[in-house]
């Protein structure tokens, strides 16, 4: 996959075009992969197009809350069969843009588009003028087509003062709606929607090496930063090492029977692994939010509670994953 990113100096031919955001590469965005890569077969590129900012944190000063960071969207795109991933520059010129212009000088000029993918509801341009109408219109005296792929829907569970009412009712599947049950740990809902668990990655960094004097060694990894995270708690995971897949526990929080950190890490004890993890790239996913984080009166108790916490989760992965 060739990745183009940090430059307006683009020169492509003959693409087929996904437009989005991408900050989730959920079901609904899978869709439109799905789609662009069907015009392969004509002779086209798969291109992904996104930009390198958030235009929302951009505009409207909102912080980064990212499902994916842009190493996981790499390499979740080129896992996909993505031919061509664009992260374009968005600065005050870009957002300035008129809609038309964006099409005429960028899409078609630059990157040669030739087959444009986007949502019902895509949106671009100055003041988001840009819509798929006008992409249908201009398609017609600039030389492309225009696939419009309607919003994926999904059975979403209604919360009222923050619990859930026992009812469920038909949502759009998107990024605003996964951030949403990520922040309260519905991990299974996010699940759902994202197609694959939600996941953090990053390297093994050295922790208090308190577990592995109890007999389970634990791999310490730091949140990437501008990363969402779901609320403190314990989890059941699984942690994927190179080609290899462990049923896990993690703990997201402020360890504070041992450590109490002064920042939030994640602490994932990889059970019938042996062996050092330490400066190790990883990839945590969470399946299931098993309890809250809390702080016992001693590490012999935080030991037994842990060894709890394998056997519900060692039995939720036998119930539903079959381990």
């Amino acid at each position: 996959m060739i990745y183009i990113t940090g430059t307006r100096d683009i020169h492509l031919e003959n693409t087929a075009v996904a437009l989005g955001k991408f900050d989730g590469l959920h079901r609904g965005h899978q869709i439109l992969i799905e789609k662009i890569k069907q015009y392969k077969s004509r002779g086209l590129q798969a291109v992904m197009f996104t930009f390198d900012f958030h235009p929302a944190s951009f505009i409207q000063h909102k912080p980064l809350e990212l499902i994916f960071t842009r190493e996981e969207r790499i390499k979740w795109a080129e896992k996909m069969g993505i031919d061509i991933l664009i992260e374009f520059p968005f600065t005050k010129e870009t957002s300035g843009m008129e809609a038309e212009d964006f099409v005429r000088d960028i899409l078609v000029r630059d990157i040669g588009a030739k087959m444009i993918v986007a949502g019902s509801d895509f949106h671009f341009g100055h003041e988001r003028r840009g819509n798929v109408e006008m992409l249908q219109s201009l398609g017609k005296n600039l030389g492309f087509e225009v696939d419009v792929c309607h919003k994926l829907q999904i059975e979403a569970p209604v919360y009222e003062d923050g619990k859930f009412t026992g009812r469920r009712e038909m949502r759009d599947v998107s990024s605003t709606l996964i951030r949403e049950a990520i922040r309260r740990g519905d991990m299974e809902f996010a699940t759902e929607m994202l197609g694959t668990p939600f996941s953090v990655s990053g390297e093994v960094i050295h922790g208090r090496q308190l577990g592995r004097t109890l007999g389970m060694p634990t791999a310490n990894v730091a949140p990437p930063m501008h990363k969402i995270m779901p609320p403190n708690g314990v989890y059941s995971s699984r942690t994927l090492v190179g080609a290899y897949e462990y049923h896990s526990v993690t703990n997201i929080g402020f360890n504070p029977t041992v450590a109490d950190n002064n920042s939030k890490r994640m602490e994932t004890y990889v059970y019938d692994f042996s062996g050092s993890l330490y400066g190790q790239e990883i990839e945590v996913q969470l399946f299931r939010f098993e309890r809250p984080e809390m702080k016992f009166e001693s590490v012999e108790a935080l030991k037994n509670q842990i060894h709890r916490d394998k056997a519900k989760s060692m039995e939720y992965f036998g119930t539903h994953y079959h381990i």
